[in-house]
């Protein structure tokens, strides 16, 4: 027997604490007569709900293709008439659960206070865990088709022991033909029930195995009477008990009394399983019931029912117009008088034959009218059906199957009209899968109680372990501190090697017993072309302008699947090139300063050697002057006027001064700017090891990733 079909079997309501035995041994109110009680609750469900699961079933049997009954093939047949079958229902159906596949996203907690953020991850990934750990999303999966096609699914929390004096939490996928519900309830979420529950089929072998503490008077009083129902098992078995075989319907209820929900299992003779109190809470730290359910729609009978239930009667225009027509083109009316034709039933078979011959009776009627008309009135009428189907519920702009030429705009605009009218159902699916993480998360913070590690893998196959509930040992807590503050701490504490108290606990790392987080179930794009839309225009504004719009911008407004894991490798790579930029700003600076000195003094040495040069012309002035200044041939010559100190020839000592100081001072700045290049040099060097680690790193991975072929990612 399945695992989905044996949840009541399993005995998910044993206790695993103390505190869950002594609630077990309470009783709920009026427990006298519970047991007719809840029989008769069944039974009011099985009467009230025996139209709508008849109606359930055909919606399946329209999406497995079975879309005429035995009467209509009957008379085809006799007719000669086809019966076809172009199943539009399967399309639209596999289109949304492509759509809800392609959406799937891992939940996230968020805290509510500032200090709890680092424990919020731990949860963050302790749900993450328990939900890869049971294949919540294909489970996710199989109820959202419920949905789609019968009207409402649901799964059953439990608790398996984990041999640590603790419990793991299970999500097992709970069959819509096994579940049954209070027929007053008028909640897409069965908040309104008063009593939910599952019922299976069991061999008596089976029920003494699973059940050996039950009452064995109850077990063959069950096999020893025959009693009828309508949940009938796969041989199409209507009774409770099958004598024949020895088997008998097992029924588990989930009920509310007086704030708190029960569970019990039971036979029509009696209990296989005493009532017991639920092990879960809500959000709000309320008793839950274990069994978590959603519908797609409800009508004003209270019937539940979903997305096919409006397509068949397109379908069934649909196949019977095309049968129609097919028949029209194949066969022929004959008008003719009587005792036209000798034999009438040779003359219908040479009608109806491509080649046929006829002899008639001259002068009598005989006319052969071809049914052509008629057939052209029906591919019209079949148009219309197919184009009225095709515009109901998901479009085929959605799954990329229109043949029509439409522009891009188009068909973005029709893309988001088609996820608009499935935004419903999302809700519907979000809301059921934050119920589940709600309750899967409180049954965590209680009977998680021992250490585990979580390994989390993100999308880019990178691998890390997260601890939760964890306890940290002295001699842990200092084996993480650095050396000096170890020594200092072991030296206070005067602890020496073997010594007991290293083994003492002094913290639980991520102790989640006590952590309220808000969970959040995000989907993929909800409207994809206005999505697709705005990142065009960025990448446009972009390609106008570099450098306007961000690179993180840019990601977080693509449809790329990993884009928070991009955004957070971008923004850790650039906290690190802070990091490094602010290490190298000192020799930044110093090699600023530097320049700066060796400009000031090549400025001094250009204004010292323009001075000299300055007095060189003035000197030279004064040597031509001089000689025009001389006396004529033969006269005695007169000394000249000695020129001022402002044009002798000798540098001044200021100017000597100045021009020794623009030297010292672009030497002393050659010097600054050769010891800034040999400490960047340094660095440099310093930085090379890690970047032929990093360089490693990634050719390792860029072999990994081309030796192995991509598989889809878990979320986990």
């Amino acid at each position: 027997m399945s695992q989905a079909l044996t949840i009541i079997a399993q005995s998910p309501q044993r206790s695993l604490t103390p505190a869950a035995q002594d609630n077990a041994r309470d009783q709920p109110e009026n427990s006298g007569d519970l047991l007719t009680r809840l029989i008769d609750w069944f039974e009011e469900a099985e009467r009230a709900s025996y139209g709508s699961r008849a109606l359930s079933e055909n919606d399946r049997d329209y999406l497995n293709g079975v879309q005429w009954t035995k009467e209509e093939r009957e008379a085809l047949r006799k007719r000669g008439q086809p019966d076809i079958t172009i199943n539009k229902i399967r399309e639209k159906v596999s289109l949304l659960c492509g759509l809800e596949r392609k959406a799937r996203t891992d939940p996230k907690a968020f805290p509510r206070t500032p200090q709890e953020e680092e424990r919020a991850d731990a949860a963050t990934q302790a749900l993450r865990f328990i939900a890869d750990d049971n294949s919540f999303s294909i489970t996710r999966s199989s109820v959202y088709e419920e949905m789609l096609v019968e009207g409402y699914g649901g799964i059953e929390i439990g608790l398996a022991d984990d041999g640590k004096g603790g419990a793991d939490v299970t999500l097992t996928h709970v069959p819509w033909s096994r579940i049954w519900h209070d027929p007053h309830s008028m909640s897409a979420d069965f908040s309104d029930a008063r009593y939910l529950g599952v019922v299976i089929w069991m061999d008596r072998d089976q029920l003494e195995e699973m059940y050996p503490d039950a009452d064995p008077d109850v077990i063959e009083n069950t096999f020893s009477t025959t009693t009828y129902g309508t949940y009938n098992d796969r041989p199409d078995s209507v009774i409770w008990t099958d004598n024949r075989r020895q088997r008998t319907r097992v029924v588990q209820c989930h009920w509310s009394d007086g704030g708190q929900w029960w569970t019990a299992t039971y036979t029509k003779q009696g209990f296989v399983e005493e009532p017991t109190r639920s092990k879960f809470k809500d959000r709000r730290g309320r008793s839950a019931c274990s069994l978590i359910l959603q519908s797609a729609y409800i009508d004003r009978e209270n019937a539940r029912y979903g997305m096919v239930r409006n397509l068949i009667s397109m379908q069934d225009e649909i196949n019977k117009r095309r049968s129609k027509a097919l028949h029209l083109l194949s066969v022929h009316q004959v008008i003719a008088e009587q005792g036209a034709v000798s034999d009438v039933d040779k003359a219908r078979r040479e009608v109806a034959r491509p080649d046929g011959y006829i002899e008639i009776m001259p002068g009598m009627k005989f006319e052969i009218s071809p049914g052509g008309e008629l057939a052209a009135g029906q591919f019209q009428l079949l148009q219309h059906a197919t184009q009225e189907m095709q515009l109901s519920g998901p479009n085929a702009a959605m799954s990329g199957t229109d043949q029509r030429e439409l522009s891009g705009r188009a068909i973005l605009a029709q893309q988001a009209g088609g996820a608009v009218s499935n935004e419903p159902l999302a809700d519907s699916l979000r809301w059921w899968s934050r119920r589940v993480y709600e309750v899967a998360w409180m049954a965590a913070r209680e009977f998680w109680t021992a250490g585990r590690w979580v390994r989390v893998t993100d999308s880019l196959d990178e691998t890390r372990w997260v601890g939760i509930n964890t306890p940290v040992r002295l001699m842990d807590e200092l084996a993480q501190m650095p050396d000096a503050q170890r020594a200092m701490v072991m030296q206070r504490m005067q602890l020496v090697p073997g010594d007991p108290r290293l083994q003492q606990i002094v913290r639980v790392e991520n102790d989640i017993t006590d952590l309220d987080v808000d969970i959040s179930v995000e989907e993929g794009t909800d409207l994809p072309a206005m999505q697709a839309e705005t990142f065009q225009t960025l990448v446009q504004l972009a390609s106008m302008q570099p450098g306007l719009i961000p690179g993180d911008v840019l990601i977080a407004a693509s449809s790329l699947k990993d884009k928070g894991d991009l955004l957070a490798r971008m923004k850790a790579h650039q906290e690190q090139q802070q990091q490094q930029q602010a290490q190298q700003a000192p020799l930044m600076a110093a090699h600023a300063t530097a320049q700066v000195q060796k400009l000031q003094g090549e400025a001094a040495a250009a204004a010292a050697l323009a001075k000299e040069r300055q007095v060189n012309a003035v000197r030279g002035v004064h040597d031509v002057h001089a000689q025009f200044s001389a006396p004529p041939y033969g006269q005695p010559h007169v000394a000249p006027d000695v020129p001022s100190q402002m044009d002798a020839p000798e540098m001044s000592p200021e100017m000597m001064a100045a021009h020794q100081m623009a030297d010292l001072q672009g030497k002393h700045a050659q010097n600054a700017l050769t010891n800034a290049k040999a400490a960047h040099a340094a660095m440099q060097a310093g930085h090379e090891p890690h970047k032929a680690v990093n360089t490693i790193a990634s050719t390792h991975m860029m072999h990994h990733q081309m030796n192995q072929p991509q598989e889809p990612s878990n979320g986990t």
